[in-house]
C-alpha cells in the first residue's frame, strides 16, 4: 500500500479541507468535502469518466493532507482562504469562471454585498460606487448564499442597488438597518460590513477575542445593554458553525423546486438515452431482520412529487434472513404486470449493484434503470459496474436523486409502522 493509499483509507469522515500535493510537496489542488474520506476516495475510482484535467491532475497527486472543519460553512470559507493563499495550479486550470464566487462590497456611504461569478476589472464600476472590494474565491454558490442569509441575521446589512424612498420588507424583518430613513445608521452599518468581512476571510476567532474583550470592558462600564448585544452576536456566530453538514439541511428544506428541464438533459446523456423521462418512479424496502417486509413506489412527474401514483407493496417473500434484492425484485415484478399503470421513463432502486441486477432480470426490456446506494451517494447502472458519485452531479440532478430516495425511504417506512401499530404485523 503507497503513501497515499494509506492516508486515504484513513482519511477522515468529516467536513474539511484537502490539500494534494505533487513529488516535490507543493500543493497542486484545494477542495473541500462534507465528508473527506468519500470526496478524495472518488479521484482513485472511475478514471475512464474523468476530464482530461482531472486525470492530469491525479496523475501528478502525491500526497494528501487534511485539515478538519467544524462545518460545510467553515469548510466553504478556509477553502477560499487557502485558495487565495497557494494560488494552486490545478485549482487555476480546472476552474470555469462562471463556478467561482465572490463576495463583493461596495465603497458607499452605506456599503452593499453582493454576489458575482468573477470580480470586476480595477477601476471599474458596479452601479453607484467608484470600486469594490473582493472576498473570495468560493466554489459553491448556494452555500455561499446560505451562509450570506445567516450573517445577515446577526449583522443586518444593505442588499438593495438603489436606496429606496422608505424602508422594504428586509428592515421589518431586521436584515437591512434602513439607512435609506435611518442617517444615524452609518457607523453600525459599517461596522456590520466589517464583521462579515472578518468571517468571510477566516478571521472568525479574531473576532471573537475581539467580542469577548468589548464585553468585559461594557461589563465595566456597567453598559449591559451593550454587553448582551455583544454577547448575542457571539453566541450567534458560534450557532453557526457549530452544526455539521448544516448547510446540507437548508439545502433540503430551501429548494422546493428542481429545474426539471436541466436535471433530466443531464439524467439522459447519463443513461445513453433520447427519450423523454417525465414520469419517475423510485423504490424502498422496509423490514425488521427480513419479517415483516413491506416496500414503496414514489412517482415524480417532471421532478415534483406525484403522491396520488404513490403504491405501497406487502411483501410475500419469506425467507430465513434478510434479501433485499430478492424483495426487490418481487415487487417490480408484480408492478410490471400492471398493465394500466403508466409506464415509468425511469426507475430507481434504493440500494446498490445486487438490487439493479435482480431488478433487471425480469424488467422489460429498454426500461430505464438505476439503483441508488445510501453510503457513498452513487448511482449504479446496468451498462457500467463502476459507480457515478451524485457528487460530481450538477446540484438539480443531485438534490432529485437524493429527494426522491429519501421520499420512497419515508414512504415506506411509515406504511411499516402504521401495519405495526395496527397490529396487522405479529
Amino acid at each position: 500500500m503507497t503513501k497515499i493509499e494509506k492516508k486515504i483509507k484513513e482519511a477522515p469522515k468529516s467536513p474539511g479541507i484537502y490539500f494534494f500535493k505533487d513529488k516535490k510537496g507543493k500543493v497542486i489542488y484545494i477542495g473541500k468535502a462534507n465528508v473527506l474520506k468519500n470526496r478524495v476516495s472518488q479521484y482513485f475510482r472511475s478514471p475512464k469518466k474523468h476530464s482530461q484535467k482531472t486525470k492530469k491532475l491525479v496523475e501528478n497527486i502525491f500526497d494528501v493532507d487534511f485539515l478538519i472543519c467544524d462545518s460545510e460553512i467553515d469548510a466553504l470559507i478556509k477553502e477560499a482562504c487557502y485558495i487565495k493563499k497557494y494560488d494552486p495550479k490545478y485549482n487555476i486550470l480546472m476552474r470555469d469562471d462562471k463556478n467561482y464566487f465572490f463576495v463583493g462590497i461596495t465603497k458607499e456611504t452605506y456599503p452593499r454585498i453582493f454576489i458575482t461569478h468573477q470580480p470586476l476589472a480595477e477601476g471599474s464600476t458596479v452601479r453607484g460606487s467608484t470600486s469594490n472590494n473582493y472576498i473570495g474565491p468560493f466554489t459553491e454558490g448556494f452555500a455561499l448564499k446560505e451562509t450570506l442569509k445567516l450573517l445577515r441575521k446577526t449583522f443586518p446589512y444593505r442588499h438593495c442597488v438603489k436606496l429606496p424612498k422608505k424602508a422594504c420588507l428586509q428592515y421589518h424583518l431586521n436584515r437591512c438597518l434602513a439607512p435609506c430613513i435611518k442617517e444615524n445608521t452609518k457607523t453600525k452599518v459599517k461596522q456590520n460590513i466589517r464583521y462579515i468581512e472578518k468571517i468571510l476571510k477566516g478571521e472568525k476567532q479574531s473576532l471573537l477575542k475581539q467580542f469577548e474583550k468589548q464585553m468585559i470592558k461594557y461589563a465595566k462600564e456597567e453598559k449591559f445593554e451593550k454587553a448582551d448585544e455583544i454577547k448575542k452576536q457571539t453566541e450567534n456566530i458560534k450557532k453557526i458553525f457549530k452544526h455539521k453538514y448544516s448547510l446540507q439541511k437548508f439545502k433540503e428544506v430551501k429548494r422546493k423546486t428542481i429545474n426539471w428541464q436541466a436535471a433530466e438533459k443531464f439524467i439522459q446523456k447519463l443513461l445513453k438515452t433520447k427519450k423523454r423521462i417525465s414520469r419517475v418512479e423510485a423504490y424502498d424496502i422496509s423490514n425488521i431482520s427480513g419479517k415483516h417486509a413491506v416496500g414503496s413506489m414514489v412517482v415524480f412527474t417532471d421532478g415534483l412529487p406525484d403522491k396520488k401514483e404513490y403504491r405501497k407493496f406487502k411483501i410475500k417473500f419469506s425467507g430465513n434472513e434478510p434479501n433485499d434484492p430478492k424483495m426487490m425484485q418481487e415487487i417490480l415484478a408484480r408492478r410490471f404486470k400492471r398493465k394500466d399503470w403508466p409506464k415509468p421513463g425511469l426507475i430507481i432502486l434504493d440500494g446498490g449493484v445486487t438490487q439493479l441486477n435482480a431488478v433487471k432480470k425480469i424488467a422489460p426490456k429498454n426500461q430505464l434503470i438505476a439503483s441508488l446506494a445510501k453510503q457513498n451517494e452513487e448511482i449504479y447502472l446496468p451498462e457500467n459496474s463502476l459507480p457515478n458519485p451524485t457528487e460530481n452531479m450538477p446540484e438539480d440532478v443531485k438534490f432529485f436523486f437524493q429527494k426522491i430516495r429519501n421520499e420512497a425511504h419515508r414512504f415506506a417506512i411509515t406504511f411499516h409502522r402504521n401495519l405495526r401499530s395496527k397490529k396487522f404485523l405479529k
